[in-house]
């Protein structure tokens, strides 16, 4: 039996894994556990982890952190204290792999921890690009730091190569939220939520941009200055992540939805229920990765504000603005208008990526993992 972790510090990258978990989960030859820290386990946050023990996952640990996004001070202690912790874990529990996504805070010092104590990395995200926020050099540091790697286009596959790592161990699989977001299990969805007229409310995730210098106060307030102007319209805004500054962003969207009538705020929702939403709305209003890579499966168009997501690949559904009040309203007005037809492609979209990833992992664990385990890993030069 392979022994399998997924580490995880938020509501997004958990329900991007949520299939390609449970495929594990019920094979015999994984014993799949999930560690859990960050956002999931701060009650500011829904207590998100709520939503693992619903699906049935077993939690091996559960690893708080002290979570505070006033400031990169603040942020850097979280993930000192993480980094203590999961070194005592790791020294005293191991894995044959350890599966990471993305490229959140929290999971830098899990990646490190994990590699100071030999254990196998399996990092999936790797090899994209998020310019304005730290995303951008976090990812990149895991992608150090793994053995393994799933990337959910060509292009981030070859830049992965591009950092040194070897072409037979990084795999060109899809994005898993591309192909999850088509399997909505309407169990899980609020009869409120269901109950919203079709393509009459817009949904609204906003994050903060954390190496450009913006102000949160000032984007958010040409964010809601736009929205106010399309009044007759409902809003559905959702919960930023736990990056810094998120504390600022949470505040004046609560305060909003606090004194209008056509706004709702939800803190902790189950992905099906955050996919639902996405596809029955007019579109999704923001800056978060899901406008780029799921909402397109959804058929839904986003409007991406600001330069959160300068870099990633996209398709010709998103469409990017600055953060202005007058732009905004621009393009809600271009969306709302829209003519009929076939919708843009989605580039993160490969079919079965779920099944793939499982299999590949299944490769990984019986082929590939005890040859490279015996051995240092090398730099890959590309040839010139």
């Amino acid at each position: 039996m392979h022994k399998v972790a997924f580490a995880t510090g938020s509501r997004a990258d958990y329900g991007i894994m949520r299939n390609y978990l449970k495929l594990m989960h019920e094979d015999e030859q994984f014993d799949i556990r999930i560690l859990a820290t960050g956002a999931l386990l701060d009650s500011n946050y829904g207590h998100q982890v709520d939503l693992i023990y619903q699906d049935g996952f077993p939690v091996d640990v559960e690893i708080p952190i002290d979570l505070d996004s006033s400031s990169n001070r603040t942020i850097l202690h979280s993930m000192s204290i993480a980094l203590d912790s999961f070194a005592d874990y790791f020294s005293k529990t191991s894995y044959d792999l350890l599966i990471i996504l993305g490229d959140r805070f929290e999971m830098l010092p899990v990646a490190v921890a994990a590699s100071m104590q030999r254990i196998p990395v399996l990092h999936i995200h790797g090899g994209e690009a998020t310019f304005a926020n730290y995303d951008e050099f976090i990812r990149h540091a895991i992608t150090k730091m793994s053995l393994f790697h799933f990337t959910s286009t060509e292009k981030y596959r070859r830049r992965v190569i591009q950092l040194g790592e070897e072409p037979e161990r990084v795999f060109n699989l899809g994005a898993l939220g591309a192909e999850n977001c088509l399997h909505i299990d309407e169990g899980n969805v609020p009869e409120e939520i269901k109950d919203l007229p079709d393509k009459q409310y817009f949904v609204v995730l906003f994050h903060p941009e954390t190496l450009t210098g913006s102000s949160e106060a000032e984007q958010v307030a040409e964010l809601l200055s736009a929205i106010e102007r399309k009044s007759s319209y409902k809003y559905i805004f959702i919960g930023s992540n736990a990056d810094t500054n998120s504390n600022i962003i949470r505040k004046m969207i609560k305060n909003h939805v606090d004194s209008h009538d056509n706004a709702v705020y939800y803190e902790n929702l189950h992905t099906d229920a955050y996919h639902y939403l996405v596809k029955h709305s007019i579109c999704l209003i923001g800056n978060s990765s899901s406008g780029i890579i799921e909402a397109p499966s959804l058929g839904a168009y986003t409007i991406n504000i600001g330069k959160r997501q300068d870099g990633r690949v996209r398709g010709d559904s998103i469409i990017d603005v600055t953060c202005d009040a007058d732009e905004i309203e621009n393009a809600m007005t271009d969306v709302l208008t829209a003519e009929g037809g076939a919708f843009p492609a989605n580039p993160y979209y490969q079919e079965n990526s779920a099944q793939r990833y499982y299999q590949t992992t299944q490769k990984i664990l019986n082929e590939l993992l005890p040859a490279y385990t015996r051995k240092p890993k090398i730099f890959y030069d590309i040839p010139f």
